[in-house]
């Protein structure tokens, strides 16, 4: 009877124990160190790579774009609108003081006459 129950028992207990031993081992290493591994693997390499590229080219892009597009658009538009305000401003302000200014020097110092004022250059004294 004892020699009978023998296998079925070291048969029950190796099966128990590696059985035991295999599942824990194995669920172990596939519910914890694999989700583990992979996933600080591809939260490392895919947010190294999309923040480095990303990121990089983006900001690249766009700082180029806003820089080619903004320096050319407003230095285009307030250099021409200050050129022409300012080149505007001084030909009619200082045009209208120069004439306004030899005009009345000039019709000052000329005799009046039955003609109406005889303009004179400013060489004849």
């Amino acid at each position: 009877m004892l020699l009978a129950n023998l296998p079925a028992f070291y048969l029950a207990y190796l099966l128990a124990f590696y059985l035991a031993y295999l599942l824990a081992f194995y669920l172990a290493y596939l519910l914890a160190y694999l989700p583990a591994f992979y996933l600080a693997y591809l939260l490392a390499y895919y947010l190294a790579n999309l923040l480095a590229f990303y990121l990089a080219s983006i900001l690249a892009l766009y700082l180029a774009y806003l820089l080619a597009f903004d320096l050319t658009f407003y230095l285009a538009f307030y250099l021409a609108y200050l050129l022409a305000f300012y080149l505007a401003y001084l030909l009619a302000f200082h045009l209208a003081y120069l004439l306004a200014f030899y005009l009345a020097v000039e019709v000052q110092r000329c005799t009046l006459s039955w003609a109406g004022p005889r303009l004179r250059s400013s060489s004849a004294h």
